[in-house]
């Protein structure tokens, strides 16, 4: 049989291809959507937009909302909740327990005094300093993030534009804060 140079350059094109999306699918990209956690010892039953959801203790699970008011109703320790939130961004977390979350945000790229805009900000969590753009919430509704809770920070960043500053937010819960930044900041 006669090597074909063009069907040999196809099938290297499109191997090369397939590689490109295998790492995109299963290294690059970012899952986008919504998590409801609930972190005490009972099951949570939580209706939204009149869709019922049942979260196990200790769990947590994705839903897909659209964007604009979202109705909330459930019970949890003796209170009923019945309200509307207003959804802006495609990742949130829906806390239904009042939960403390922090949101870590840490910068990519060059930028100068880095360091002490990462000193200059801080915040305190069981009487111990933790330095840097942290953010804490308790409220039903948090979006001002980028990474949810079962996401992790990007191993490699690539950042395109050198003029832009990058800034990459993540939220965690309090034991996964303090395990983190004793990882990388300690």
């Amino acid at each position: 049989m006669k090597k074909n140079p063009s069907l040999i350059g196809l099938l290297i094109v499109g191997a090369i291809t397939l590689v490109i999306v295998f790492i995109y699918t299963f290294v690059l990209s970012k899952k986008e959507g919504y998590i409801i956690d609930n972190p005490s010892d009972t099951t949570l039953s939580i209706r939204i937009n009149k869709k019922e959801y049942t979260i196990a203790p200790q769990q947590h699970i994705r839903v897909s909302l659209a964007t604009g008011n979202t109705q909330i109703n459930y019970q949890h320790a003796g209170k009923t909740v019945d309200t509307v939130v207003k959804i802006n961004r495609v990742t949130g977390l829906i806390n239904p327990v009042g939960n403390t979350y922090y949101t870590f945000t840490r910068p990519y790229g060059y930028r100068e005094n880095k360091d002490s805009i990462f000193t200059s900000q801080n915040i305190s969590i069981d009487n111990k300093v933790y330095l840097g753009m942290i953010e804490q919430s308790n409220q039903l509704y948090i979006e001002n993030f980028y990474y949810n809770l079962d996401q992790d920070y990007p191993k490699v960043f690539l950042k395109s534009d050198k003029e832009k500053m990058t800034d990459l937010s993540k939220i965690f819960n309090k034991d996964d804060f303090k395990q983190f930044y004793f990882e990388n900041y300690e």
